[in-house]
């Protein structure tokens, strides 16, 4: 397909947690940069685009689940970004093959990340690139993955951990860091792993891990969960001998506790939902690190990020939603041209995107140990 000069994105979902940070990423990195705000919530994205005072940001309300109409609303833009909920993926990848507009999301959580996969054939045959998982946890955990496994001859495992803190909060405190839904599921669902060159379902809420990932975090509890990276990263270095790899994201023990007393209590996603969100601006950081471990060498990579106050953002939103915008606009600009459907390992580039993170504040540190170096101890509670 031909792309037009301006670039237009189309940001589905664009009113919530995530898509209002893509938005304005987006915006702020080009003057050329065209924004199509999409959300089920009429209102909100009227009121979110209306903000910026600009004709490159527009708004619609369109249902995701409507194929024939999102591929309506795609027509003539260049790249869609999916921040809606996983289990709406599909749908959003029919609508842009008919709209003929390339595709990214973040993510699917293991199981839809592996339908989607098949839809390859159907974007190659149409040139049109589709990146599955390009925000934080999965996306830039995969390349970061990838880029380690770059630097070994051989690659034995490959864990994933995330941490942060959250410097707002008060004990007693009964919030969700991210979408509620999601956290359910990953309490819930049955968790992957790549074992022994297979894929290994584990019970939810196994795997405790105490983690230290440095000031100010420090020492925080991890969990496995279901995610995306499992589903890919093994296919692309099972060549390299991968036999292991875990995704485990840090959580406060006591708020697991709770969140589970009140789902056998009888309370629905639409009740934690209904939660009242934190009303003070956001102050909290977070690590992702991933850690690839070869015959004699270890390498492990953090990116750390940091709250945005004048974006009124996360240090979760910021490192799922930058990157997401990071790697949209290099498809538009061309310089990711693949067709298919594809992981962000196979195509993103990750020096040029650790370049465009560390604009946005994101810290990257690598490093490099023997097998006399290990990293820092580390206790586990099955």
């Amino acid at each position: 397909m031909v792309l037009r000069a301006a670039p237009r994105f189309v940001v589905l979902g664009g009113a919530g947690a995530i898509g209002r940070i893509v938005v304005r990423d987006l915006f702020e990195s080009s003057r050329k940069n065209v924004v199509l705000v999409a959300d089920y919530d009429a209102r909100a994205a009227s009121k979110l685009a209306l903000t910026y005072g600009s004709r490159r940001v527009v708004h619609a309300s369109v249902d995701a689940r409507e194929t024939s109409r999102v591929a309506s609303l795609l027509s003539g833009y260049s790249v869609v970004i999916n921040c809606t909920h996983h289990r709406l993926n599909l749908q959003v990848m029919q609508a842009a093959l008919e709209a003929r507009v390339h595709y990214l999301d973040l993510g699917g959580l293991f199981t839809w990340t592996r339908r989607q996969l098949r839809l390859k054939p159907r974007f190659a045959e149409s040139g049109l690139t589709a990146i599955l998982g390009m925000g934080c946890a999965p996306g830039l955990t995969n390349v970061m993955a990838a880029h380690a496994a770059s630097q070994l001859d051989r690659v034995h495992s490959i864990r994933i951990r995330v941490g942060g803190i959250d410097f707002n909060a008060s004990d007693g405190d009964f919030t969700f860091p991210y979408s509620a839904e999601t956290i359910i599921e990953e309490l819930t669902l049955p968790a992957w792993k790549w074992s022994r060159g297979r894929f290994v379902q584990r019970p939810p809420r196994s795997g405790w891990e105490s983690i230290d990932f440095g000031s100010p975090v420090g020492h925080m509890w991890v969990v496995t969960t279901r995610h995306s990276e499992i589903a890919t990263l093994p296919l692309r270095l099972q060549d390299k001998g991968l036999r292991y790899a875990d995704f485990k994201v840090g959580f406060d023990r006591l708020f697991v506790r709770e969140v589970m007393k009140r789902l056998r209590a009888g309370w629905k996603v639409r009740d934690f939902q209904a939660l009242p969100a934190p009303r003070s601006a956001p102050n909290d950081y977070e690590v992702t690190r991933v850690i690839v471990r070869g015959d004699r060498h270890e390498i492990l990579m953090d990116c750390l990020t940091g709250s945005n106050n004048k974006w009124h953002a996360s240090a979760g939103d910021i490192d799922t939603a930058c990157p997401a915008s990071i790697v949209a606009q290099m498809i538009a600009a061309g310089r990711i041209r693949k067709p298919g459907v594809w992981a962000p390992e196979d195509l993103v580039p990750a020096d040029l995107l650790f370049q465009e993170c560390r604009k946005r504040e994101m810290e990257f540190v690598y490093r490099r140990a023997g097998d006399a170096m290990n990293s820092p101890p580390r206790r586990t509670c099955e």
